[in-house]
């Protein structure tokens, strides 16, 4: 999968490949429950702020997590009706018939991330 970070740039946001930043993140959008994995590959600690989807978001997201995470640590967090282990939701948030116009997008301490369905 592609993960892709957000920067600001000249009229907007520009993606960029998300291991330039240190960050990677991965989206399993059809498992059961659904996963979005955070993995922290910079030198130092970061803070995943929020995690919500992209195609049509709900009204509730991005959902607040605020979890630190030290070098070389990773978060998973899950949505849907089997969710039970950092659980963003009870529903499915990713539109499974969007394609690649869905995915995850993670606000962190050092930018924006984004990886596709």
């Amino acid at each position: 999968m592609l993960a892709l970070a957000l920067t600001s740039g000249v009229g907007g946001v520009s993606p960029r490949a998300a291991d330039a930043a240190g960050v990677n993140v991965s989206v399993a959008c059809k498992s059961n429950p659904e996963k979005t994995r955070v993995e922290n590959n910079t030198n130092g600690r970061i803070t995943v702020k929020k995690v919500g989807s992209i195609h049509q978001p709900r009204s509730n997201e991005p959902f607040r997590v605020n979890v630190r995470l030290g070098r070389g640590q990773s978060v998973t967090f899950e949505s849907g009706y089997d969710a039970n282990s950092r659980t963003l939701t009870r529903q499915y948030i990713y539109d499974n018939e969007a394609g690649r116009e869905e995915g995850a997008r993670v606000r962190t301490s050092v930018g924006g991330f984004v990886d596709r369905c």
